[in-house]
């Protein structure tokens, strides 16, 4: 960690990044997803991720709507890869 002293070293035994996050309903809305009206969760394919509009996709803990809790590093990763295989799919024909 940087200090005016100089840099320094702190013992843990756990390190917690803990990030805020608010999704941007408002921007989901305005490209014409629509959110569920209990969860705000987006409408999107749940093996894809591709949400109501062609095209646009929505990974990360904006697929959990208000329910951040539920996406993590753990499931959240696997995200890109249902994304890509369904782009390569498009494209493939």
């Amino acid at each position: 960690m940087a200090t005016p002293d100089g840099d320094i070293r702190l013992k843990n035994d756990f390190v917690f990044a803990l990030v805020g996050y608010r999704p941007d309903l408002e921007f989901l809305n305005s490209t014409g997803i629509t959110l569920e009206s209990d969860t705000l969760r987006p409408r999107t394919n749940p093996d894809t991720l591709e949400s109501e509009r062609s095209g646009i996709y929505l990974a990360g803990v904006i697929v959990a709507g208000m329910h951040t809790n539920e996406i993590f590093i753990e499931n959240g990763r696997l995200h890109g890869r249902l994304i890509a295989e369904s782009i390569a799919a498009k494209l493939m024909g």
